[in-house]
């Protein structure tokens, strides 16, 4: 331990005095432990003793009870579900175990090696590896209809990422763009030509996988 030593004016004696038993009030950190004097004394800890000292667990001189984020992982306490775990700051699935560990972070189902092979997102319930075509199936129509305007009407169903558009193409190439009338149940308005009629109707889901339907109906005006 360092002593200053003090002559005095008589005598000739010698006193040493140990330092850190005197408060320096030039240093806010009187006893060299990290943290600032004026957090010791809010927490009632020893600012002249290194044994005394708050938790500071990410050591940035910030006791834990005042730190904004604790364990110095660059998200603040109050969003982070694991405050004091740097190695842990999202918990996207919400199932108590970390992103960093989780083998399926955002819970659908897949793996996170498989999303990443797949070239789908690991952190978004809504990507996910999906190679199955929809389901479709067609509402029956007339084999000879007098109308030049039909309805091409069916259910679709995807039990992937789900439907993206619906639509039916003839023979010289027009399309016909569908919609849905509600959750399965879709129309597509087409335009035929006179006597018979190959239409392709085509489904595709939001992973690029195609389910087609050939239809072919005769127009007699």
């Amino acid at each position: 331990m360092k002593t200053l030593n003090w002559w005095p004016l008589l005598g000739g004696l010698i006193l040493s005095v140990p330092l850190a038993a005197q408060a320096n009030p030039n240093d806010p950190d009187s006893d060299g432990d990290g943290i600032a004097d004026r957090y010791e004394r809010m927490l009632s800890t020893n600012p002249n003793d290194p044994k005394s000292k708050p938790s500071d667990l990410d050591g940035d001189g910030i006791p834990d009870e005042y730190d904004l984020d604790i364990d110095g992982d660059g998200v603040n306490n109050w969003q982070d579900p694991f405050p004091r775990n740097p190695q842990e700051f999202a918990d996207r699935d919400g199932d108590g175990v970390g992103d960093a560990k989780d083998g399926d972070s955002d819970g659908d189902g897949f793996s996170n090696a498989e999303e990443k092979a797949a070239g789908t997102n690991p952190y978004s319930k809504n990507s996910f590896p999906d190679d199955q075509g929809p389901v479709v199936d067609l509402i029956d129509i007339p084999d000879v209809v007098a109308e030049r305007i039909i309805d091409i009407r069916g259910m679709a169903l995807d039990t992937g990422m789900g439907i993206d558009k619906v639509h039916v193409i003839n023979e010289d190439g027009e399309v016909f763009k569908g919609h849905f009338l509600y959750t399965t149940h879709f129309a597509v308005k087409v335009r035929l030509n006179k006597g018979m009629n190959t239409l392709q109707l085509a489904v595709t889901d939001k992973a690029n996988n195609l389910s087609r339907r050939l239809v072919e109906v005769e127009y007699k005006p």
